[in-house]
C-alpha cells in the first residue's frame, strides 16, 4: 500500500490570511508543499526495497539496476529546499538537546498549563496549529491510520516551523524513510518526492504504472472546513 502525496493550497491559504504560509515562507520551504507530480506505485516499492545505508546521512537505492546515492544536502537540492538547520532526530522518545525544551514546545502549541508527559492529540490543538499538524503528517513525515495523534517527532518539527527556527527538513526525510523501510507492512511514503528523485537521476518513467494527485490531495479548504473552519463573508 502506498500513501498519495498532498498538495498544501497557498492561494486559499493566503485569501484567509493563515499564518501557515508565513511560517512556511521564512523557513525557504515552499517548494516542497507545493510538488503537483503523479506517483508510481511499483517504483515506490523498488525504491523501498533496494534501500541500504552507507552512513547515517546517505541513503543508497536503486532502481532498474541504476544506482541511487543521497546525502541530506542532495536531497535538498533536489527539492529546492535549504538543507541547515537542527539536525535532531529520535524515533519514540522527546528529543534530549539542551537547544530545546520540551515544555516550551508543548505549551506553545497546546496551551500554557500542558504538559510533556501528556499524550498529545490534534483535536486539543488550535485551528492554524492543527492545520499545520496535518500539513507536516502528511508532508514532512506523512503516516497513515489518522491524524489524532501528535507524535513528539511531529510537534518538534511544528514548534521549529511556528518559531521560524530553521530545521533540516532532507535530514526528517530520509530518517523517516529508514523508518519505512525498516516496520513490516509500513504503508510507503513520499509518493511525489520519489517522483522527484526518480526525475533528478533520469529514471526512465514513461511506460510505468502510475496516478496523477486529484482534488482530494489538496490540503485547503476541505481540511480545513471538516477542522471547523468557516469561511468569513467578504
Amino acid at each position: 500500500k502506498v500513501l498519495a502525496g498532498k498538495v498544501l493550497d497557498f492561494e486559499f491559504c493566503s485569501a484567509e490570511n493563515f499564518p501557515i504560509v508565513d511560517w512556511i515562507d521564512s523557513l525557504s520551504l515552499r517548494p516542497l508543499f507545493m510538488i503537483n507530480l503523479p506517483y508510481y506505485p511499483d517504483l515506490m516499492k523498488e525504491f523501498y526495497a533496494n534501500f541500504g545505508f552507507s552512513t547515517s546521512v546517505t541513503l543508497s537505492t536503486s532502481m532498474n539496476g541504476k544506482p541511487i546515492l543521497m546525502n541530506y544536502a542532495t536531497l535538498g537540492s533536489i527539492l529546492d529546499i535549504p538543507c541547515d538547520g537542527t539536525r535532531l532526530w529520535s524515533n519514540r522518545t522527546w528529543i534530549e538537546d539542551d537547544r530545546f525544551s520540551k515544555e516550551e514546545c508543548v505549551q506553545l502549541l497546546f496551551g500554557e498549563h500542558a504538559q510533556p508527559i501528556d499524550k498529545m492529540y490534534s483535536r486539543n490543538l488550535p485551528l492554524h496549529y492543527r492545520f499545520l499538524h496535518r500539513v507536516v503528517a502528511t508532508h514532512v513525515l506523512p503516516k497513515s491510520g489518522g491524524f489524532d495523534e501528535v507524535t513528539h517527532m511531529e510537534a518538534f518539527t511544528m514548534f521549529h516551523i511556528v518559531t521560524g527556527k530553521r530545521i533540516n527538513i532532507p535530514l526528517l526525510i530520509m530518517n523517516h524513510m529508514k523508518g519505512i523501510h525498516s516496520r513490516d507492512h509500513s504503508r510507503l511514503a513520499y509518493g511525489n518526492v520519489i517522483t522527484k528523485i526518480l526525475m533528478h537521476f533520469e529514471i526512465e518513467l514513461e511506460e510505468e504504472v502510475h496516478h496523477a494527485l486529484q482534488r482530494a490531495d489538496t490540503l485547503g479548504k476541505g481540511t480545513l472546513g471538516r477542522m471547523g473552519f468557516k469561511r468569513h463573508k467578504r
